[in-house]
């Protein structure tokens, strides 16, 4: 199954770069996976190019989406309202079935373990979720596995250690990722995790754990990334 995924388009920011990237792509993927920060500052409009796009180039191709930090919290439901050709993964799974393989793919936002200077004043609240996420989503994948899942995708905006982080610099790992969910990989719950939120990461895809570590950053990679699972 072949899967075409990014993030941090910040539409209308990148969105230039996301259409020229878009148009490099001479493949065909069973998926697009938008993992968070499509839009700037919850510009909602302006996730509807990227999907006319996507729309006109990969008609057959099926889009998942998480939402990420610059789609703000309290407007899932809108998101999902406005944009029902997207199928919207928040703290939930899905199971497909493309290729006669079976695939579960868990979609969060994600966590950090460190607040930022703006949530810790707007969103105190965040920490004690921040807190939680990473057992509720390992609590998915074990469930998952058990119910016989045997390919298993995660899709977080938010990174999920801090060892594929080079290229940022070290004092902003934990505004960036979440360290908690290595155990997730540490116990092999998944097969292959998507992240964006990383701008600057030099590394695209890093094997922790027997685990697949993807950071599809549009403004990192420069380009969309094709992951073969």
């Amino acid at each position: 199954m072949l899967i075409l995924a990014t993030s941090d388009v910040h539409s209308p920011e990148n969105l230039q770069l996301f259409l020229e990237s878009l148009n490099n792509v001479s493949t065909t993927p069973q998926l697009v996976v938008f993992a968070g920060d499509m839009v700037k500052r919850n510009n909602i409009v302006a996730l509807r190019p990227i999907i006319n796009a996507v729309k006109q180039k990969l008609p057959e191709s099926k889009i998942i989406s998480i939402f990420g930090n610059e789609e703000f919290l309290g407007y899932e439901e809108l998101y999902m309202s406005v944009y029902k050709e997207i199928t919207w993964l928040n703290d939930n799974y899905l199971k497909i079935e493309l290729s006669g393989e079976e695939l579960c793919i868990i979609g969060t936002r994600g966590a950090l373990d460190k607040l930022t200077s703006w949530q810790q004043r707007k969103m105190p609240l965040l920490e004690k979720r921040y807190k939680e996420l990473p057992g509720k989503i390992g609590k998915i994948a074990r469930e998952l596995r058990v119910s016989g899942c045997n390919k298993i995708i995660l899709v977080s905006h938010y990174g999920v250690t801090y060892k594929n982080l080079s290229g940022e610099d070290p004092s902003i790992y934990p505004y960036l990722a979440c360290s908690r969910f290595e155990h997730i990989m540490e116990e092999g719950l998944v097969d292959i995790i998507i992240h964006g939120h990383a701008h600057r990461g030099v590394i695209e895809v890093m094997n922790i754990h027997n685990v697949l570590v993807y950071n599809v950053s549009l403004p990192a990679r420069r380009k969309l990334v094709l992951i073969n699972t």
